[in-house]
């Protein structure tokens, strides 16, 4: 199995206000305890739906640009450079408050995917 991915190698899955590359997964380099996802937030788009993770800890380190967070009720300001936790099962929603592409790392606790998202059909922002 490969030990190495290039973000170019990875297609992008177009979701509402964003491209999704899953960069780290079991398909991609085997990995079977942890995800990392690489996302490009369009200019003063929001990333919906809004969405919790069942039992996994996610990690999202700004790459470039600025925007927000909504957390279980809790907003917070993030820029390049910071860091921004989500707790397993925490209700959250990001939005790009800039007019340059926001771009993410997010590092998951546990293998998943978008289709392992709880969804919720209202939106934070």
């Amino acid at each position: 199995m490969k030990k190495k991915v290039s973000l170019n190698d990875v297609e992008p899955a177009h979701l509402e206000g964003r491209d999704l590359r899953w960069i780290i997964t079991d398909k991609t380099v085997g990995a079977d305890q942890m995800s990392i996802a690489i996302m490009h937030c369009f200019p003063e788009a929001i990333v919906k739906p809004l969405h919790a993770h069942r039992n996994i800890e996610e990690v999202i380190y700004i790459v470039e640009g600025q925007g927000q967070a909504w957390i279980d009720g809790e907003i917070v300001d993030f820029v390049k450079g910071d860091a921004v936790f989500f707790t397993a099962n925490s209700r959250h929603q990001v939005r790009n408050t800039g007019k340059e592409m926001l771009v993410t790392a997010s590092v998951f606790s546990a293998k998943t995917s978008s289709d392992d998202y709880i969804l919720y059909n209202e939106s934070m922002f």
